[in-house]
């Protein structure tokens, strides 16, 4: 073979080298511009559901009838799916051929969760030498009355709808009928049940039981007392000084509550909510602090003797409500914990059909 044939040979090859480079080079430019081309809608189809989701939540706030749809926003769309018996709602965001799918879970808050003092009968205060002090909003549907003492409401109304004061608990037990005892039982026992066995507390007695918060009840969620019938179950509670710092304990009961705070110092950061279905009494002497909620289908009670104490969240007394100050100085504070979507653990139960929706978590369904 002369020089020109292995000349001609070796520039085939080297075409053919260059061509099957070149149309890799092409096929993987092609492949990278298609993936960062996904990459770019995705993300934009991402963005677009979450704006649709704020979208879902104004208008559910909006109008109880929203139902959903679709709209057309930064170039691409989003559809809007309300699910009412969940509540949720699902948003799927599309921009060129990417799809990317969001469901937001909504939460109702009634609205004596955004009040300091809800109260759905009467308020009323008898003081010698004392100073009551409320902060944020006071609601009660009765009449409020003060004999002796002064007092300072920062937003008081009274005569309010019991909407707005008032908690009634749902038909949980499925009879047709809410807000009776034996809804009350069911929603102690879906607190108990929405928390594992290590954390939870769950006693069935007709007398009175004692409860230490001490370094024994340490990571525990929910201790639930029920009685046989209504005024059956009743709890006391004397604090131990061996209580852990960060704790956050919600007790309920189906009876009353009583909640004796001698000389009493939480530990830091500590928080204990209540719920019962008879009354709440609690009693204080020299010092007391508490934080969280408390909850009672009935009556609230609070007796305070030379006392200088604060009390931190939210008094929901479905009934009357009632301050007998001593020699003390008490103040009330309200905690948005429930609209910050840090409902107490257990008391979620609390929330039905009417109040303030809440999106209270929203996460992707990968398709």
């Amino acid at each position: 073979m002369n020089r020109k044939g292995v000349a001609l040979i070796f520039v085939y090859m080297v075409i053919m080298v260059m061509t099957i480079t070149g149309a890799a080079f092409f096929a993987r430019s092609f492949s990278e511009n298609s993936s960062i081309r996904r990459y770019s809608d995705g993300a934009r189809a991402f963005w677009i559901a979450e704006a649709g989701m704020a979208q879902g939540y104004s208008s559910w706030l909006a109008s109880s009838g929203y139902t959903g749809g679709t709209t057309s926003f930064g170039g691409g769309s989003f559809t809007v799916t309300k699910i009412a018996s969940a509540p949720q709602v699902s948003v799927t965001g599309t921009y060129g051929n990417a799809q990317r799918v969001l469901n937001g879970n909504f939460i109702r808050i009634p609205h004596p969760f955004e009040n300091t003092l809800s109260v759905g009968g009467n308020l009323s205060l008898s003081g010698l030498l004392a100073r009551v002090e409320v902060y944020d909003k006071t609601r009660v549907s009765g009449t409020y009355s003060k004999s002796g003492g002064s007092d300072y409401f920062q937003d008081k109304q009274t005569g309010v709808n019991s909407d707005y004061t008032k908690i009634p608990v749902p038909d949980y037990n499925s009879n047709g009928t809410s807000d009776e005892f034996g809804d009350f039982v069911q929603f102690g026992r879906k607190a108990v049940q929405s928390y594992p066995a290590n954390e939870v507390v769950y006693i069935q007695n007709n007398g009175t039981i004692l409860i230490y918060p001490n370094r024994d009840l340490i990571g525990k969620k929910v201790i639930f007392v029920e009685g046989a019938s209504p005024g059956q179950g009743n709890v006391n509670i004397l604090f131990d000084a061996t209580w852990g710092s960060g704790e956050d304990l919600t007790i309920i009961s189906t009876g009353e509550i009583t909640y004796i705070e001698p000389l009493q110092y939480p530990a830091e950061h500590s928080r204990l909510s209540t719920a019962s279905w008879g009354d709440y009494n609690e009693a204080s002497i020299f010092r007391s602090e508490h934080q969280s909620l408390i909850y009672t289908h009935d009556d609230a009670n609070f007796v305070d003797i030379l006392d200088w104490g604060s009390t931190t969240g939210n008094i929901i007394a479905n009934d009357n409500m009632s301050l007998l100050e001593v020699l003390t100085y008490e103040k009330y504070y309200y905690s948005d914990r429930a609209k910050n979507g840090d409902i107490p653990p257990g008391l979620q139960w609390l929330s039905g059909a009417t109040g303030t929706p809440f999106l209270r978590d929203w996460r992707e369904v990968i398709q």
